[in-house]
């Protein structure tokens, strides 16, 4: 699989490609690719000391340090890095990554001649939408929690019905890291929901108990390309003031699954990719599962990049898989590869030999209902716990083997301001970090740890 990397590598580094710009206030939404492509640039707004570990790598990068832009599209209309673009691109053709689409980056690109590497924004926001994706599971017969669409009224008869026999789960059309979902447990719940939220739908939906997976998906023109199904880390609302937001993953946890669970999560995927691709959809997606005693039920769908994908690529990258960033940027760009000798790559007999990455990765956020400003900090690079305390081995932004006494940090730099449910810190371990769906107690006095260090 070595030699098709290379061959890819050497197809999108062609001159008249034109250079690759991934635009994103966060700068480690934009790594993956860094040291794989030439002419790949990130633009960010954020100054975090994974800025200048790329610059100390060679990796072109500018970063306009204003945190007050919180989003893509701002970002992209700043002055300055319209500037830069039009100066790195010297006459060839601008392409441009972002983590999701919306109306003002389409504009921008329009108005500009740029050409975007990702979905139209409508046709993200018709599967982001989770009413709209429970009425398209149930036309595909795939298992959801059994959700309805329902308008929320004072005496709403079929959700109190609903209530008396099962918790139940509340879901806005769309949201961000769990802050559109409500766990209702009992009338008081439902009566607090009903006087904030009067005459909004919401898909309403059984409350599973389970096992959080998701998978990473690819949509290509041959086919779908599936990753192993990654546990989702939730709960934990010490990191996430959502009940039911996610806190990270561990990707060694998958091996706990069932061979018959694997196959239902597989082929859901799958079903879901060619329901994508018929609708015009390309390129990289996500689901979330919940597992239970092989019963699999389909939650959610993230209908762009995944905020895992920057470690998944390196992931990949290491283990000597293509990764799905590549296959999203080849759907984008249109280049002419002859992919006959990968057939099997998307096949599940090649899919279920595959073993899952020996890594956990685990996401510190604001808990508050406000911002807040980063106090203290710690230098980003690997630490090592000795005698109860962290201690800073070497420098860097990402590390292809992590000991299991061993963990990677990235911080927000100080001073930096942090918006509700925005992340504050990344640690990532070598390891899993789980011990079923809690964490292991060794890894919990490590984390705590570094909370402490940053004041959160």
């Amino acid at each position: 699989m070595t030699n098709e990397i290379t061959k890819i590598k050497r197809l999108l580094n062609k001159k008249e490609i034109g250079p690759v710009f991934f635009v994103t206030p966060n700068p480690n939404r934009g790594i993956g690719l860094e040291k794989e492509i030439e002419n790949y640039h990130i633009i960010c707004s954020q100054k975090t000391d994974l800025v200048e570990s790329l610059k100390e790598e060679k990796i072109a990068i500018l970063c306009i340090e204003d945190e007050k832009i919180k989003n893509s599209g701002k970002l992209l209309e700043n002055k300055e890095v319209l500037n830069y673009i039009k100066k790195e691109a010297k006459g060839r053709q601008i392409n441009i990554i972002t983590f999701k689409p919306s109306p003002k980056i389409s504009k921008i690109c329009t108005d500009n001649n740029f050409r975007y590497l990702g979905n139209d924004w409508k046709l993200n926001r018709k599967f982001e939408n989770k009413i709209e994706f429970a009425n398209i599971t149930n036309h595909l017969k795939i298992p959801n929690a059994k959700s309805k669409v329902v308008k929320l009224q004072k005496n709403n008869e079929k959700i109190l019905n609903m209530l008396e026999k099962n918790q139940l789960i509340f879901q806005l059309p769309r949201g961000f890291s769990g802050n559109s979902t409500f766990l209702i447990e009992n009338k008081k719940d439902l009566k607090n929901i009903i006087v904030k939220y009067a005459g909004r739908e919401f898909k309403v939906s059984k409350f599973l108990k389970g096992n959080t997976y998701t998978t990473n998906a690819c949509v290509t023109k041959f086919d779908i390309a599936v990753s192993q199904p990654i546990f989702q880390i939730t709960g934990l609302t010490d990191y996430n003031r959502n009940k039911l937001g996610t806190s990270g993953n561990d990707y060694v946890c998958g091996e706990k699954l069932s061979a018959f669970e694997k196959k239902k999560i597989f082929d859901y995927t799958k079903k879901i990719g060619e329901y994508m691709s018929q609708s015009g959809y390309q390129g990289i997606f996500g689901l979330d599962f919940i597992v239970n005693k092989n019963a699999v039920d389909l939650i959610e769908i993230n209908p762009r990049f995944i905020g895992s994908i920057p470690v998944f690529t390196k992931l990949q990258i290491q283990k000597g898989e293509i990764p799905f960033l590549l296959l999203h940027l080849f759907e984008f760009l249109k280049i002419n590869y002859d992919f006959e000798i990968l057939k099997n790559y998307f096949s599940y007999d090649f899919w279920r030999k595959q073993d899952n990455f020996n890594f956990s990765q685990l996401i510190l956020r604001n808990t508050k209902e406000n911002d807040i400003k980063i106090k203290k900090t710690m230098i980003s690079g690997i630490y090592e716990t000795k005698e109860d305390k962290l201690v800073l081995r070497n420098k860097n932004y990402f590390s292809k083997e992590l000991e299991e006494d061993k963990l990677l940090i990235q911080c927000s730099k100080k001073n930096s301001v942090i918006s509700p449910d925005a992340e504050c810190a990344n640690l990532q371990f070598g390891c899993s970090i789980m011990k079923g769906n809690k964490l292991d107690r060794n890894f919990a006095k490590t984390i705590d740890l570094v909370v402490g260090k940053l004041g959160l």
